[in-house]
């Protein structure tokens, strides 16, 4: 109960306003499909009353977590992902400074930083920061490194070899820091000619889709959490 209940302490810190009602999941229950049971999933995997990964499939499993985690809160035991247990999963107030947050990218999130903005990005695992600016993106937001330097540095963070392997990164725009997600491999568009990346590469935020699936990855997701517990300050593993 003790590490549940700091569990829930840290989470109330993640979420911006932006997000706290627009971003908060759909209602579900058994047998149901989609991107608002796979957020349930990862919250309670989070949490540690459900063994990952997440399929995005209100499951037996799912429904027995869910009944766990309500009964610990003192919620009816539905085991359903019913309106109660998703405030208590996902409403949080507002972050105090220096909190890592953590938006849903449809709650608000994708408004944070707008295209043509200059932030920063921080690998976690290396402790490395490169500034990179937003090109653009809808379903997620795609990225070119500044400078010829911002670029060897986001490939030294990838161990110098280009890669689609996720990693946790925060990133940094006006003060404000948020927990995210990034492939390292140059593709598609591109607009800086000097920064000698030929392409762009992705950062995903909480519950951004691929631009053709349409779908929420779930590589992403699981790293976006992980990239939630630290803080800036922090240097790398």
């Amino acid at each position: 109960m003790k590490k549940l209940l700091l569990f829930l302490l840290f989470l109330a810190l993640l979420l911006p306003a932006t997000a706290r009602t627009e971003g908060l999941p759909r209602e579900s229950g058994p047998g149901q499909r989609g991107s608002h049971v796979m957020a349930l999933e990862e919250a309670l995997i989070a949490a540690g009353y459900l063994e990952g990964p997440a399929a995005g499939v209100f499951s037996h499993a799912l429904s027995t977590a869910v009944t766990a985690f309500q009964k610990d809160q003192g919620l009816a035991a539905t085991g359903r992902g019913d309106r109660d247990t998703l405030r208590l999963l996902f409403l949080k107030p507002p972050p105090g400074p220096g909190d890592t947050q953590m938006p849903a990218w449809y709650g608000g999130g994708d408004a944070l930083i707008p295209w043509g903005a200059q932030f920063e990005v921080k690998d976690i695992k290396t402790g490395i920061v490169f500034t990179v600016y937003r090109l653009m993106g809808k379903s997620h937001l795609d990225a070119e490194p500044l400078t010829a330097e911002d670029t060897r540095l986001m490939k030294e963070a990838y161990g110098g070899s280009w890669s689609w392997a996720r990693r946790p990164i925060l990133v940094r725009y006006q003060g404000q820091v948020y927990a995210a997600s990034m492939n390292g491999m140059p593709h598609g568009y591109y607009s800086n000619r000097k920064n000698r990346m030929e392409g762009h590469f992705c950062i995903h935020f909480f519950e951004s889709r691929g631009d053709t699936s349409q779908r929420i990855d779930s590589d992403h997701l699981n790293t976006v959490f992980e990239a939630s517990f630290a803080r800036w300050e922090d240097g790398g593993e």
